[in-house]
């Protein structure tokens, strides 16, 4: 199987970054990653000149969550990976994964690729929730939100006190009238190259759909997908995030705990991971995904 993940990173570690590109590299899959700091995004394209596997994206250079950048981003990656297919006669992706800061496999190479076998084709998300059913996520979506593009939205309570103040003044006289089923998800998605096309050809429907939506990749690609996509998909969470090992919805992403990874066999990524103490854990997960030969 061949991989493209599509990557974001909002941080300053340049050591934690490459390490992460290099172990999905080494495992013979293509990486395309945004990057928000341009002094860093400049040390990761001069360091990976001469490795035609790793793309840094310049379509559009960054992203930050809890904004439509993130979402309409990540479907520019898909747009530059199937263009890059175009031009490369031997690169043909299979499957698409997103990932966010820090995030990396919790398995090796062979066993994802039979995990995507096993996928026979499909997608694999996680639907929380949709507009037919919750009429909380139809007023969610109704309602316009600022200053989601700002870098401190997710982490200040007075940007966040100001978007409420705005939000409710506003839906007075307007709001969003969307028409097709919004659909609720984990903001991380296994895209079969079918699915990934299909939202490359539809890609204004993000922008002119989710424009002023608050944590638009909860909501963007899942209804896409139901959209516009005739791919099936498997919902299972295949992620552990945070500290209780589920996603929390339109909050921060936190780090995910090694004692808290190990409670999810079955998991295939964790939410970056921290360890202050147990630096010989860390690394053992760490290179999973491309174990070190002796």
């Amino acid at each position: 199987m061949k991989i493209a993940y599509c990557m974001l990173y909002t941080e300053k570690n340049y050591e934690e970054l490459t390490e992460n590109i290099d172990q999905l590299l080494d495992g013979g899959d293509d990486v395309y990653v945004m990057i928000n700091d341009d002094d860093l995004r400049d040390d990761v394209f001069i360091a990976y000149v001469d490795e035609p596997r790793l793309h840094v994206a310049t379509r559009q250079q960054s992203a930050i969550p809890a904004d439509l950048s993130l979402p309409r981003g990540q479907i520019f990656q898909m747009m530059d990976a199937l263009d890059y297919e175009l031009d490369s006669e031997n690169t043909h992706y299979d499957y698409f994964i997103t990932l966010t800061d820090g995030m990396i496999p919790l398995v090796s190479k062979k066993e994802m690729d039979a995990f995507l076998e096993s996928l026979e084709g499909k997608d694999c998300y996680y639907v929380q929730a949709t507009t037919d059913e919750s009429e909380e996520l139809r007023k969610r979506v109704e309602e316009y939100a600022f200053f989601t593009n700002s870098f401190d939205f997710q982490k200040s309570r007075m940007i966040q006190g100001m978007n409420n103040i705005t939000s409710s003044i506003v839906k007075n006289f307007k709001h969003r009238e969307v028409n097709d089923t919004v659909v609720l998800t984990y903001p991380w998605f296994i895209l079969h190259r079918n699915s990934a096309i299909d939202i490359v050809e539809n890609m204004e429907y993000c922008s002119n759909t989710f424009m002023m939506c608050k944590y638009a990749e909860e909501l963007a690609l899942g209804t896409m997908l139901k959209k516009f996509s005739s791919t099936d998909h498997v919902n299972k969470n295949v992620w552990v995030a945070g500290d209780t090992g589920e996603y929390q919805f339109e909050k921060p992403v936190k780090n995910a705990s090694l004692e808290l990874i190990n409670q999810f066999p079955d998991a295939l990524f964790a939410t970056k991971v921290h360890s202050d103490t147990d630096i010989q854990t860390y690394q053992e997960i760490f290179d999973r995904y491309c174990p070190i030969k002796d």
